[in-house]
């Protein structure tokens, strides 16, 4: 599907202002047979709305695809990092809005149920999963949390208010992924209770353009978020946001809290003159960035040529979604790369898309290998941590600003 309209605003001139080329699903890790068929691409270009600043892919994949066509890759409970993460966010949830075991939470696309079970142990309440993923249904089910199959509709919605509204509804890094926002908050309105909340965490636009991270845009997410255009689409169905929260998770997040008959802070506020002092709402920002972008490409494959020139071996180390927007971007395959190391047993013994380099064990690297690419950079020090044992030479692919 072509992106011709805003979908916050409906504006119908937007601007193109990131290309990456045409990338495969990002998130579809490939088994050995997979290697023999024809590996769909897309364009990976992002476009932005003038008039009130929301930016989305030019090309939108269906849902389907991106979900239910093969078995999903990421599960939340994959890493300490991402445990602790959840955690964290349950814990903060329930503080905010004060829930007891009367209230029902309701997480949509929730995967494993990692977030709701912690919901469960921390508040003792109801809960409430929604994940489209077979495969990902089948743990949940296995984790004994309550989740129904399917994408989050107005069907889904009539089902889950039979059993009342609901006190918090959350969605981690979901709402990025949602490709008719309209109806998504609509049927969130129907279910919150007027002293709830709708959290959900994102990709922060402002973190990728200060970060130049230009790896957290992938096929799989559909918009990059700032404070502005939401605000004021939220305004439309009489919510307002209330809290925000910047974390690194993901190599930069923001939470947001979204309620009803609730005064914005000061915090929004402030946060919102940031973006426009940042000037990520003119296109001449982006202009900038994607020199910064081929800049970053040109100095990675570089170190990486100069590496191979001299016999040595690299390895990639983690297989996250964005490091293949990173490896097809560059052109990195089997040609740079021996292998990819990951703990995910999802991944382990699959492929990447589009670049092709096979998964294994951290147990796979032996000591005539003498450096690891960390493809997520953002646990790049944990990692390192975790890893130098092996005394690996490490390349954390971080871009400068």
């Amino acid at each position: 599907m072509i992106t011709t309209n805003c979908q916050l605003c409906g504006y119908g001139k937007l601007v193109p202002i990131i290309d990456l080329g045409f990338h495969p699903l990002a998130d579809t890790f490939l088994p050995i047979n997979a290697l023999t068929e024809p590996e769909d691409t897309f364009p990976l270009k992002v476009l932005l709305c003038p008039a009130c600043g929301y930016a989305t892919l030019q090309y939108i994949v269906d849902a389907p695809s991106r979900y239910q066509k093969k078995d999903y890759s990421y599960t939340s409970s994959n890493s300490a990092v991402s445990l602790r993460h959840f955690r964290e966010i349950a814990q903060e949830i329930t503080t905010e809005l004060k829930i007891n075991s009367s209230d029902q939470v309701l997480d949509i696309g929730s995967n494993d149920g990692t977030l709701l079970q912690n919901f469960r142990e921390i508040a003792n309440c109801q809960i409430m999963g929604v994940e489209p993923s077979t495969n990902i249904l089948k743990m949940a089910k296995k984790n004994n949390i309550p989740t129904i199959h399917g994408f989050f509709d107005k069907g889904i919605k009539e089902q889950i208010l039979k059993s009342g509204q609901v006190k918090a509804i959350t969605a981690n890094n979901v709402f990025n992924h949602i490709t008719n926002l309209t109806e998504f908050v609509q049927n969130i309105c129907d279910l919150l209770s007027i002293d709830g909340a709708f959290i959900f965490e994102v990709p922060y636009l402002l973190d990728l353009v200060e970060m130049n991270a230009f790896d957290t845009i992938y096929l799989e997410h559909v918009s990059y978020f700032a404070l502005k255009p939401l605000e004021q689409f939220f305004e439309k169905y009489n919510l307002q946001i209330f809290r925000i929260e910047r974390t690194e998770y993901m190599g930069g997040t923001i939470r947001v809290y979204v309620g009803k008959n609730r005064k914005k802070t000061i915090t929004v506020f402030d946060q919102i003159r940031k973006e426009i002092d940042a000037k990520i709402y003119e296109p001449a920002t982006y202009e900038s960035l994607m020199k910064k972008i081929q800049e970053f490409k040109f100095n990675l494959c570089h170190q990486i040529y100069e590496i191979k020139s001299r016999g040595e071996k690299i390895i990639g180390i983690g297989a996250p979604t964005k490091g293949n927007t990173l490896l097809n971007y560059c052109g990195l395959d089997g040609s740079m790369l021996e292998f990819i190391t990951d703990s995910s047993p999802l991944k382990i013994n699959k492929f990447t898309p589009g670049s092709h380099i096979l998964i294994k064990n951290d147990s796979d690297i032996t000591p005539n290998i003498k450096y690891g690419l960390i493809l997520p950079w953002n646990i790049g020090d944990f990692l390192v941590k975790k890893l130098q044992h092996l005394n690996l030479n490490f390349i954390i692919p971080k871009m400068k600003n």
